[in-house]
């Protein structure tokens, strides 16, 4: 699960993002062509992609975490271009009714206490979209589909529902893909990991900008019910833009996490 907590795009650029009220109603066209293109230029805009050595005999598949009051992950994120620390997080399980579960995300020096939602099945209900502010996600926001098997993929569209505002943005798009399994080493130890590959589209667009283009990559383990290591990342095209020397492509954060600790609850 993606753990980031980010300011919205418009505190991101610096303008008054006037557009964000208006609600969007038709889906787009999606060219493939264009959206692998898309991808390209997140892949080769100075970003080169975390990647981990294959398990040699890899399980027939990941199933549902099993998850309990008390369960607790604690996090270090770095910044994917300069490598530079950018906080520890302790993410903890305080509530599970029916299928949702309820997690206090805790920074390391306590100022800010954030709650997300999810289903057992670690799909969101409630937290930030990578890169940009807080929605509540109807359907959930299809991060994981488990059983998760070698060469699965989904595409599913949601509502998100701007958590502070209460518009809704009906283009929410996810594209998730397994592409094998992984050997994870990080300072918690070393896992046999499931990789996960998600493409998401904001559907947030504004008048001076395009939708989010966010590209999420996790490591999840069944040893501790959980993702191992994680990298989130997104771009934008300002609009405003349309030279020769600047096509508007922006890149926005960049953010890796590894897993430092699994505390599981004690039964």
């Amino acid at each position: 699960m993606d753990t980031t907590h980010i300011l919205r795009p418009s505190d991101l650029s610096g303008r008054p993002d006037h557009a964000r009220s208006e609600r969007i109603r038709a889906r787009p066209t999606l060219d493939k062509r264009w959206l692998g293109a898309v991808w390209l230029v997140i892949l080769l805009a100075g970003c080169q992609g975390v990647s981990f050595p294959p398990v040699a005999n890899p399980p027939a598949q990941a199933d549902s975490p099993r998850l309990a009051v008390g369960d607790t992950w604690v996090y270090r994120h770095t910044d994917g271009y300069t490598k530079l620390p950018r906080g520890t997080f302790t993410h903890t399980i305080t509530a599970v009714a029916g299928d949702v579960v309820t997690v206090q995300v805790k920074p390391e020096d306590g100022s800010r206490v954030a709650t997300d939602r999810f289903t057992r099945d670690w799909n969101w209900l409630d937290k930030p979209m990578t890169n940009i502010q807080r929605f509540h996600y109807d359907p959930p926001y299809a991060a994981f589909r488990f059983p998760l098997t070698v060469g699965k993929s989904w595409s599913e569209y949601t509502h998100a529902t701007d958590a502070a505002s209460g518009k809704t943005y009906d283009l929410a798009r996810v594209d998730g893909k397994v592409p094998g399994w992984q050997r994870v080493t990080v300072p918690a130890g070393a896992f046999d990991a499931v990789f996960v590959r998600r493409a998401a589209y904001s559907g947030a667009a504004t008048y001076e900008r395009t939708q989010e283009y966010i590209l999420e990559d996790d490591w999840y383990a069944p040893a501790v019910n959980n993702v191992v290591a994680g990298s989130y990342r997104s771009i934008y095209r300002d609009t405003t833009q349309n030279g020769e020397m600047d096509d508007g492509w922006r890149n926005n954060d960049w953010t890796l996490v590894e897993l430092l600790e699994y505390r599981p609850a004690r039964h």
